[in-house]
């Protein structure tokens, strides 16, 4: 919310009309107008304290730099360096590139990410070398959105059996396709009856590898 919407909601919540306020500060209707709708935007600091004032908040909050319980909002504090905000996200376990392997429900760990990064639900830590030309290693995390079904051509994570895989979904009429990116090892081919027991858990979004530091 920038400074004019600030000021027009606590004129509003004051009960107080356009001409009020301009005459408490020493400006116009019009020009409170032009300070609500932004064509204003840089209002002298002595006004900003009579608004303030008048107003019964403070320029603090006028300005931004805090909110209506007197919290600060660090970020638009200028020349404040805000620390990153971090969200865990769980690690389900080891996902098998080659090979599946049993799936473990449990969480093995955390991942800190940063919240301005929303689109990662859950993360699994790569096994294998199947994946690798898909710049996929072993150990790597391997970051996923959830969801129950992929565009065709998608990497993703899928439950066989109570069984991970991550494997890039092909999709046909007839046939599901689960395939490795790397030329070293079978594609795993379900027919449409068979792939009613495969569930998608997700659509990967990312990799973070040591290789990467």
């Amino acid at each position: 919310m920038d400074i004019g919407r600030r000021i027009r909601k606590k004129r509003i919540e004051n009960d107080f009309t356009l001409e009020e306020v301009g005459n408490y500060v020493g400006v116009s209707r019009a020009t409170i107008q032009r300070y609500e709708n932004g064509v204003i935007s840089n209002i002298p600091s002595d006004k900003i304290e009579l608004l303030a004032k008048f107003l019964n908040t403070t320029p603090a909050y006028l300005m931004g730099w805090e909110d209506e319980n007197s919290e600060p909002i660090l970020e638009n504090i200028p020349g404040i360096i805000t620390p990153i905000k971090m969200k865990k996200i769980p690690i389900l376990g080891t996902i098998a590139c080659g090979n599946p392997i049993f799936a473990e429900q449990n969480y093995d760990g955390y991942f800190m990410l940063d919240k301005n990064i929303p689109e990662a639900d859950f993360v699994l830590k790569a096994k294998g070398d199947s994946m690798i030309e898909a710049n996929i290693f072993e150990s790597d995390f391997v970051f996923f959105r959830k969801q129950n079904d992929v565009d065709n051509g998608t990497i993703a994570a899928v439950l066989i059996d109570d069984e991970a895989t991550l494997k890039r979904v092909i999709k046909s009429k007839d046939f599901l396709i689960l395939q490795p990116c790397n030329a070293n090892y079978e594609p795993i081919i379900f027919t449409k009856e068979e792939h009613k027991n495969i569930i998608i858990l997700g659509e990967m979004v990312g990799v973070y590898s040591s290789r990467n530091k």
